[in-house]
């Protein structure tokens, strides 16, 4: 058997990466070996680890006489509570390969402030939402996008409202089915709109913006979203992207300094958003508007 603790194909730690996200963490792992062994050190987070390439079969040890064998396929999630003990990960690949893995962190207080906001919520004992790999389409889905919001540099509002559905969806069975939301009023909308074009440039979270209409973070989200058919996340990314194409067409300002001014944190990724939401670069759209010099 191949040890890969010191190989780049073995899974590391999940670590942040570039801007710091405070709710979630996320990595992409990935293993080419036939045959690699790793250690998974004991986490204080709720780990996630959704499948998206290549299948495995697993075998964990826990170092106490008890041992854990299981395959994975692409789909598959597997859920790990906080206060798992060190675990030694052999994992041998069942096809050619390579195995692709997303690992997803979620800070425990995310769950424990979900559940001080639901109505007569109380404290839930996060072991109870330990399973085995398992088809879960929606985690699967979110685990991609999560590392494509990452690579692009997305902000908190998207780390902190991704890691709020993440809670609320783990949490669903426990508390039921959520209450339809309702809608934010006319006044309430316009003071959030109000205060995200107040501070396109800053760092706006979740909790910013409900605190401006008194709600709680989750409420918050549910009536927003109900509002508008978007998350905030969403919709301050159309806002800001909305005044960068009104500053590309009309001013003289460097691409870049407009990016920052309408808060993308590095040229890259305001590039990257602005050519997925227009269809084209900050510089193309520049050019294709205001015509030859």
């Amino acid at each position: 058997m191949t040890t890969a603790r010191q190989d780049p194909s073995a899974p590391p730690p999940v670590q942040e990466l570039g801007v710091p996200w405070r709710a979630l963490s996320v990595a992409r792992v990935t293993v080419t070996q036939q045959v690699a062994e790793w250690e998974q050190p004991p986490s204080d987070g709720f780990r996630i680890v959704a499948h998206l390439r290549g299948t495995a079969l697993f075998d964990a040890d826990t170092g106490d006489g008890r041992r854990r064998t299981v395959s994975c396929a692409p789909g598959d999630v597997c859920r790990i509570p906080p206060g798992h003990p060190r675990v030694t990960v052999r994992c041998r690949l069942l096809g050619p390969g390579p195995l692709e893995m997303a690992h997803i962190l979620l800070s425990a207080e995310v769950f424990e402030r979900h559940t001080a906001e639901e109505p007569g919520g109380r404290p839930v004992d996060l072991r109870s939402l330990e399973r085995p790999p398992a088809p879960d389409p929606l985690i699967f889905t979110m685990a991609a996008a999560l590392l494509r919001a990452r690579e692009a540099g997305a902000g908190q509002l998207y780390a902190d409202s991704a890691a709020e559905y993440l809670a609320a969806h783990l949490l669903a069975p426990l508390h039921g089915a959520a209450p339809a939301p309702g809608a934010l009023g006319r006044r309430e909308l316009d003071t959030v709109v109000a205060y995200m074009r107040a501070h396109l440039a800053d760092r706006i979270g979740l909790d910013d913006l409900a605190r401006q209409v008194a709600l709680s973070r989750f409420h918050f989200l549910r009536r927003f979203s109900a509002t508008t058919g978007r998350t905030p996340h969403q919709f301050l990314t159309g806002l800001r992207i909305e005044t960068a194409r009104r500053l590309l067409e009309t001013g003289d300002e460097p691409v870049g300094r407009i990016g920052r001014s309408c808060g993308f944190s590095t040229a890259s990724h305001f590039t990257t958003v602005f050519r997925r939401q227009v269809g084209h670069t900050p510089t193309e759209y520049r050019r294709l508007r205001r015509g030859p010099a």
